[in-house]
């Protein structure tokens, strides 16, 4: 005849299984069963580390914007010998290189000059001196600190002058047309004490005033007869020559006023010091709001996900109490209660991580688009990085934590006894 087993065997027997269940497979089996909690504690937990995610996405963005645009905006400190006698030497230029913050600097000059084997462009009967000559302007980066800079002239074909380029000259189009020169050609310009060079043309450039000029203007005055040529050319024609003016660029424009003291130091009164960092200064201004605004949402969502989630968590517990308080009575250790619980946050934990890179991947455009105006969209790169999901899933563990650590300390405190005999009365 059968006989049923006595209940404190069958007892017995699920509390052998119980304990033979590892943390993770009780997490598992929790999260199965209680699909509409795991599913909200989902949507908490997505909102949380998509606010973290979007706030560092946009944070890191200003900061590599800030770093594009003190390379790019060309953050510059102008030197310009007072009177027409004060040039800088080359002397003084090497030691103005070697100042700490200085990455390049710009060495503009410039000199009447004679054509010696071409015509320059006038339409003024005068025979001065002036009216026979052509303007010589040297630069060593004809794309900064000219007028192509300023886009008040433009390049037709041929090359810029700058410091990785070949060497030669940039001349304007009515002068190459009326004397039959062409890119690649070899002109020849020379001074009164003889000397002579002959440059290659690399660029020919055109002004858009070229028409707009008087007849009267002399030709070493007028646009087409402007003959950009780079330093070491302009060297070979004036001995001993120097600079007038010079335009110093440094890396970091915050540091700018520091530089300026130390050229004031080294050059006293002989050249007149000005600073060309408007514009930079001027594009920084949306990077900083939009940078402190970020900062205070970040520690809004930080806030925000720690209350939240551990209120939720907190809830929960209380309609777990007995529960944990049966698993401590039968030999589970206080660790393996913490781990469990732990488990199943940091679970939905993970599939909001993925959620949130899914959702940020595919919002990257339209946040860029509702913080800048179409004008200064370039400004401003957002794109999800490996450094941000690495930051949101930092941020966000210590969050998943700390919820933890508040929701199951005050259970886990209390003598498993007083649990349930609270529960049962």
């Amino acid at each position: 005849m059968y006989r049923p087993p006595k209940l404190s065997y069958v007892i017995g027997q699920l509390e052998q299984e119980v304990l033979a269940l590892k943390f993770y497979q009780l997490a598992f089996r929790y999260l199965c069963r209680k699909r509409s909690k795991t599913f909200i504690l989902l949507l908490v937990l997505l909102f949380i580390n998509s606010m973290i995610l979007s706030s560092y996405m946009i944070l890191h963005a200003t900061e590599d914007s800030r770093i594009a645009m003190q390379e790019k905006m060309g953050s510059k400190v102008v030197l310009e010998g007072k009177g027409s006698g004060h040039i800088m030497s080359e002397n003084e230029i090497r030691a103005i290189r070697d100042l700490d913050g200085v990455i390049y600097v710009n060495r503009l000059t410039s000199n009447a000059v004679y054509p010696a084997d071409f015509h320059p462009i006038t339409n003024s009967d005068s025979e001065e001196e002036h009216n026979c000559k052509v303007m010589l302007l040297s630069y060593d980066d004809l794309e900064r600190d000219s007028a192509f800079s300023d886009l008040r002239y433009r390049l037709m074909k041929g090359s810029m002058i700058t410091e990785g380029s070949e060497k030669g000259a940039v001349i304007n189009y009515v002068l190459a047309d009326a004397n039959g020169l062409e890119i690649g050609d070899e002109m020849k310009v020379g001074t009164e004490n003889g000397n002579v060079i002959s440059v290659k043309i690399i660029g020919i450039f055109v002004a858009g005033s070229e028409r707009n000029q008087m007849d009267t203007l002399p030709a070493v005055n007028r646009v087409e007869n402007q003959i950009f040529v780079d330093n070491e050319s302009y060297l070979g024609l004036f001995d001993h020559a120097g600079y007038p003016k010079i335009a110093v660029y440094t890396k970091n424009p915050d540091q700018i006023d520091v530089l300026v003291r130390e050229l004031e130091e080294f050059l006293g009164d002989r050249a007149e010091i000005t600073t060309a960092d408007m514009l930079y200064r001027q594009l920084e201004v949306p990077l900083n709001r939009i940078s402190r605004v970020m900062k205070l949402m970040l520690l809004f969502a930080l806030a925000a996900g720690v209350t939240i989630t551990s209120l939720l968590l907190c809830m929960w517990m209380r309609s777990r109490k007995r529960e944990i308080a049966v698993f401590i009575s039968m030999g589970k250790r206080k660790t393996d209660i913490f781990m469990q619980v732990f488990m199943e946050t940091a679970a939905v934990f993970c599939l909001s991580v993925f959620g949130a890179c899914a959702i940020g991947s595919g919002m990257a455009g339209m946040i860029k688009k509702l913080l800048m105006e179409e004008t200064a969209a370039d400004l401003l790169s957002v794109s999800l990085q490996a450094r941000d999901m690495a930051t949101m899933l930092f941020a966000g563990g210590c969050i998943a934590a700390i919820a933890v650590c508040i929701s199951l300390l005050p259970i886990l405190r209390t003598n498993p006894k007083d649990i349930l005999s609270k529960m049962e009365g």
